[in-house]
């Protein structure tokens, strides 16, 4: 929208607010204009994103049943990266469509995918979502990159795609463990800094209109996994 207009909808303040995010000097890291960016750090060598291990808490709640059964699950992997999570999925026998920012990553993996699983270069936020309902919508680390008024966004949009009986998981930077800005602080600079931290609290409150199964920091050292104490996880159900 113009600098010159003045709001009067949700959807232009959305837009301005997203204008300070795309102004700062990170830019909009939600956005596809970072696309470039996800790739080159998802395939550095030696960074911890660049692993191929499935993240410990999935195999933790999928051994205690609390996913459900994933035989013929839909899922949706949002912010897949290089498939990490959406092949252990469909390697559970799930269909799986699994969505990034990174189309070139993307490209790269969909080869060696197993066939049960689709992964699509899209926009979280602002592109169509695919698919109609799914039983299990995991999220590993995006949704710690959206500017706090984008949560708003997200939800809206998220959440109505979980099946009646489904579940939603999320993995993000945990409170105290990771220096993060305050949310006045990115609206109003726009820098929303290496991403942001989110307390087992917070993501209660964040998610209230779900029931939650279980919260509980991420593990480190269990074999086969990724797993940083970094990391929070949190695991809901409709």
């Amino acid at each position: 929208m113009s600098d010159t207009a003045r709001l009067h909808t949700v959807d232009q303040l959305l837009q301005a607010l997203d204008q300070v995010v795309e102004r700062s000097s990170r830019g909009d890291r939600s956005s596809h204009a970072a696309a470039d960016f996800w790739t080159e750090i998802l395939t550095r060598e030696g960074h911890p994103l660049a692993t191929q291990l499935p993240d410990e808490p999935l195999l933790d709640w999928h051994s205690r049943g609390l996913l459900g059964s994933l035989d013929g699950a839909r899922i949706l992997d949002i912010g897949c990266g290089g498939g990490r999570n959406t092949r252990w999925f469909a390697n559970q026998g799930a269909i799986v469509q699994g969505v990034d920012l990174a189309a070139d990553l993307l490209d790269r993996i969909r080869p060696d995918l197993p066939p049960t699983a689709t992964v699509t270069a899209l926009d979280i936020l602002r592109n169509p979502l695919p698919g109609d309902r799914y039983d299990v919508i995991y999220d590993s680390g995006c949704f710690h990159h959206l500017a706090p008024h984008r949560r708003l966004t997200y939800l809206e949009r998220v959440l109505p795609a979980l099946a009646p009986t489904g579940r939603f998981a999320i993995i993000t930077f945990a409170a105290g463990q990771v220096d993060t800005p305050t949310d006045l602080q990115i609206l109003t600079t726009g820098d929303t800094a290496g991403g942001m931290s989110f307390s087992l609290e917070d993501l209660t409150k964040i998610f209230n209109p779900l029931t939650p199964i279980e919260l509980r920091p991420v593990r480190e050292g269990i074999p086969n996994t990724f797993g940083t104490p970094f990391l929070n996880a949190a695991l809901f159900s409709t």
